[in-house]
């Protein structure tokens, strides 16, 4: 049967809606798996490219010191455009040059400013949609704020780069990034050195004007206790002036901190832990019960290791930082989903759901379409329904509610049962342990990679059993995704997956390690895969 043209446009209309929601969620995805800047705007810019049947495209960003543009990313630009080092100048020859006949540009923008700059074109003629407007916008405000919170994180991992390779001179000293790991070698390493009987390390607690003692060597455990106000004590005052002191007697010392007298330290040699300016609190070192000198080398061995000691706060500081921000990026990508997700439900899916209603009543007035056209209008109404199904299981997938009411197990099970319904595959969940909620961020962690690898199963794998399983002990949890299928060769730590399109695993191995996990994946071909997170509980 002929269509008509009403009809033709209709579905076409349907068709580029679904084509244009489809460009969302993959570039939403795809920001939501990397800190890859480049290689990140790469891939969305033929995305964006391939959904508005546009040849020609480029992605600028403002640099970092706000003074110009860079072209990051392009597609079949003009030589004059390419060869221009301003990135400014180069964006305006973009703009005037009349080889280009069809022209659509966006600002990429976050929290109201601008950071970047999307353009796409044509060597013909071409009209400009309003869709086509709208969808660009929706794609530059999305790149935005991913490129904000790719330039948090790389600020941070600059920073903490800066400071590893600081660490790389003094391995033993500052082999670490966890403060009870790291200060405890110190303090060690510097009683040794200055052949003391023992060890303290005072931390000032800047918020609450207080130092406390949370690493003590040969001394009382029980000192770890002992806090004591700003200023107070002999690291109070080597705190206040940044510079060393010896107390031959400490007993005699009038600003001694009697629990320290009570332990029977005698004579002691008191140095900044120090970073540039910035003083985080004081290494002691001791002899107990007999006095004893401490030498000019041996106070500048000192004054080292509270340098070394001053680089390892800062640089557990910086580490829990970029942390938080990683963290903050995660939240910002997952309030994204939830949103796009709400939005997806509440306004897309219910004008679906309505416009369904209207062709079922359609074809219901027997009076008013001859069978022809009734049929047309029964296909436009299936076109519809799988539409609508369509767009639940993206809204699922950017978010599922089930997550939030019921945890994590329920949410696994509900991903197992949709894929053991699909033809020629069996899925199961399995749980070892006594079920229990956990921390919201644990179970969206979890679920985000295990979604990943229930995905990459679904698209890659030609499985035709997948197993999940859950171990739930008092002190780590571990998430198992094992397939029969035909495996691959996974990528080394030393491989840039980027480039090999191993966006998944660089967000998966991401999100592992903001829990402080790890994760595994055991593969090779013809052997099926196994992917393993483990968090700890």
């Amino acid at each position: 049967m002929l269509k008509t043209p009403v009809q033709a446009n209709a579905r076409r209309s349907v068709g580029d809606a679904v084509s244009r929601l489809e460009t969302i969620h993959e570039v939403t995805t795809t920001l939501t798996q990397s800190f890859d800047l480049e290689h990140t705007l790469d891939d969305i810019l033929d995305k964006i490219l391939e959904v508005l049947g546009l040849g020609a495209g480029a992605i600028y960003l403002l640099n970092e010191q706000a003074q110009g543009l860079t072209l990051v990313a392009h597609r079949e630009l003009p030589s004059e455009v390419t060869a221009e080092s301003d990135g400014l100048t180069s964006a305006r020859i973009l703009a005037r040059h009349e080889e280009l006949q069809c022209k659509l540009a966006g600002p990429l923008r976050a929290k109201g400013e601008i950071n970047g700059l999307l353009f796409v074109g044509d060597r013909r003629t071409c009209p400009i949609l309003r869709q086509d407007e709208d969808l660009l916008n929706t794609v530059c405000n999305t790149m935005g704020v991913f490129v904000e919170n790719v330039r948090l994180y790389q600020e941070q991992a600059r920073q903490l780069e800066i400071e590893r390779s600081v660490i790389q001179v003094t391995e033993q000293v500052t082999s670490e990034l966890e403060l009870d790991r790291v200060l405890p070698k110190v303090m060690e390493i510097a009683a040794d050195l200055a052949g003391a009987d023992g060890g303290v390390i005072a931390l000032l607690d800047e918020e609450r004007n207080t130092i406390r003692y949370p690493f003590v060597h040969h001394l009382p455990p029980e000192l770890v206790d002992v806090t004591v106000s700003k200023g107070e004590g002999l690291s109070g005052q080597v705190i206040a002036t940044g510079q060393p002191m010896i107390i031959d007697n400490y007993a005699d010392y009038p600003h001694a901190v009697p629990a320290f007298v009570q332990a029977g330290l005698t004579s002691v040699a008191t140095v900044p832990v120090v970073k540039g300016d910035r003083i985080f609190g004081a290494l002691s070192v001791l002899s107990i019960s007999e006095a004893r000198p401490f030498s000019d080398r041996e106070i500048a061995i000192l004054t080292a290791m509270g340098r070394q000691a001053g680089i390892a706060v800062e640089n557990a500081y910086l580490y829990e930082n970029m942390r938080f921000y990683a963290r903050q990026i995660t939240q910002a990508q997952e309030n994204e989903r939830r949103r796009i997700a709400r939005e997806l439900h509440d306004d897309t899916i219910q004008s679906l759901v309505g416009l369904s209603r209207h062709l079922e009543a359609l074809t219901a007035s027997d009076d008013l379409l001859s069978p022809e056209a009734a049929d047309r209008v029964g296909e436009l109404q299936d076109a519809t329904r799988q539409m609508i199904e369509r767009m639940r299981r993206f809204s699922q997938d950017l978010r599922p509610s089930i997550l939030d009411d019921l945890g994590l197990l329920p949410t696994l099970e509900e991903l197992a049962s949709d894929l053991d319904r699909q033809p020629g595959m069996r899925a199961e969940l399995r749980l070892r342990g006594e079920e229990r909620r956990l921390s919201s961020e644990m179970e969206l962690t979890l679920f985000r990679i295990a979604q990943e690898a229930l995905n990459n199963i679904r698209r890659h794998a030609d499985a035709s059993e997948v197993i999940i399983t859950v171990d739930m002990s008092d002190s780590t949890i571990k998430v198992t995704v094992e397939d029969d299928g035909m495996g691959f060769e996974p990528p080394s730590l030393t491989d840039h997956r980027a480039t090999g399109g191993k966006l998944g695993l660089i967000g998966m191995h991401e999100r592992a390690r903001l829990l402080g996990g790890s994760l595994m994946v055991d593969s090779e071909p013809g052997r099926g895969t196994r992917v393993i997170v483990s968090v700890p509980a």
